[in-house]
């Protein structure tokens, strides 16, 4: 399928068009992503499984020990920690910059921009950086993505949220104390109150960090109600401005979320980042579970498959239509034997929220056909979803096909159970409008 006159022009609607199945025959080629974003690499599979150089990682661990021993205190006491020094050379913080900004230009999520070589070189260098700030049996787990958020377009990061929502709070913490999820989120850009930076309430501030958030409705379970429960509270929320090439460490507990930018301020750079995860195996396993960083790049198929999986764990962030949600979880299911069980099951149960979905970038003049396709896909991911016994879903399907004669094209209501998917509801996905009384029914959650 020739597309490659797409290339440059590419809006919504060739969008839609790319990234589906029938034209999965050039998408899942690495010669089109190498167009795409011509200034970066895709190595052949043969130089991606050629060990990397272990020099700069020894020369790290032996420089920084007192460094990193600092941040191990403070991921312990506040719940987040600041590294100022750059990740990596500045020179490839601009080239992923520059990438992700080409890839929104094209109408592709800034996720994308793990299909190359250069992201995977960052994600080596965070490993290092993990592995010493945190727990010694915290690994590095493949949770990736990337953002590019521009206040000009009114966007805005995630709402309030803790990253994992576990049933027993202070079994996901070491018994040191440390974490058994860390996340490091790196600065592309620069990332300002004005342009839209994290801001966290600091452990010692948040009565829910380590003994866990209630069940309930009312205030009194509401994870921000409870830490900032008077006006004097809002004085603990701390910015956290950083620089590009400069990130910060914080755990899975602590409550944050990206600002909505000022879209009237003289800085008019968008906010670009990226960010990486280590975490130990008892608590969340490595999601690609053949693969480790540091004996080389990964193949590109693998790349291709957990840009894939990601963006239907994150499908409500990621606003895609059907059409391409539908392909990525086919182009998954072919390759799914390469994915951690229980990270597979994960993104099999989201794909069947995202399908239940009314999306208005869906609505083609197809018409009833496409609707057909849907429901076929879905029922056929539901069946397999219950047979591998992950999935309770058998009211699910009429609600779908009856969703289609909604004549008013309006949303049906959420109909999850609160105990739903409770590493999913409360965390990275929620929607930006997210109020604080409603964080309490969203406090289940990735």
């Amino acid at each position: 399928m020739e597309l490659d006159s797409n290339i440059t022009s590419l809006d919504v609607s060739s969008l839609q068009c790319i990234l589906t199945g029938k034209s999965r025959s050039a998408w899942e080629s690495a010669d089109f992503w190498r167009k795409v974003c011509p200034d970066l690499r895709i190595s052949s599979d043969e130089d991606s499984s050629r060990p990397q150089s272990q020099k700069k990682r020894a020369a790290y661990q032996s420089t920084q020990e007192a460094q990193t021993q600092k941040r191990r205190e403070r991921l312990v006491e506040d719940g987040y920690v600041l590294v100022d020094d750059a990740i990596e050379d500045q020179e490839l913080v601009t080239m992923l910059a520059a990438a992700i900004t080409t890839l929104h230009e094209k109408n592709f999520p800034a996720t994308f921009i793990l299909l190359y070589d250069e992201a995977w070189r960052m994600a080596q260098a965070a490993s290092d950086i993990l592995a010493a700030s945190t727990h010694r049996a915290n690994e590095f787990n493949f949770d990736m993505l990337a953002w590019y958020i521009d206040p000009a377009e009114d966007m805005a990061g995630f709402s309030p949220h803790r990253d994992r929502q576990p049933d027993e709070s202070k079994s996901s913490f070491h018994d040191n104390g440390m974490a058994k999820y860390v996340t490091m989120w790196v600065a592309l850009t620069d990332a300002t109150p004005e342009n839209s930076c994290l801001y966290v309430i600091p452990k010692q501030f948040d009565p829910g960090y380590t003994e866990g958030d209630g069940d309930g409705d009312d205030k009194a379970s509401d994870p921000l109600s409870r830490a900032l429960p008077e006006k004097q509270a809002y004085q603990n929320i701390r910015a956290l401005p950083r620089s590009a090439g400069q990130s910060l460490l914080f755990t899975h507990r602590i409550l944050h979320w990206g600002s909505r930018g000022n879209p009237n301020s003289h800085i008019m750079r968008p906010r670009i980042a990226i960010s990486f995860v280590s975490s130990d195996p008892s608590f969340e396993k490595s999601y690609l579970a053949s693969l480790t960083v540091g004996n080389g790049l990964p193949p590109f198929k693998l790349r291709l498959l957990l840009v894939c999986s990601q963006l239907l764990i994150y499908y409500q962030r990621f606003d895609l239509p059907k059409e391409c949600i539908k392909a990525c979880h086919d182009y998954v299911k072919d390759h799914e034997d390469l994915l951690e069980e229980t990270y597979r099951k994960k993104v099999y149960v989201e794909f069947i929220k995202a399908m239940k979905e009314e999306n208005p970038l869906s609505k083609r003049k197809a018409g009833a056909n496409s609707d057909e396709e849907d429901d076929d896909a879905v029922l056929e991911a539901m069946l397999d979803a219950e047979a591998e016994g992950y999935g309770e879903f058998k009211d699910d399907y009429d609600e779908i096909v009856g969703g289609h004669d909604n004549a008013q094209g309006k949303p049906e209501e959420d109909d999850l159970e609160d105990n739903d998917e409770p590493c999913i509801l409360f965390g990275k996905r929620a929607s930006n409008e997210s109020s604080k009384e409603g964080l309490a029914k969203k406090s289940k959650k990735h």
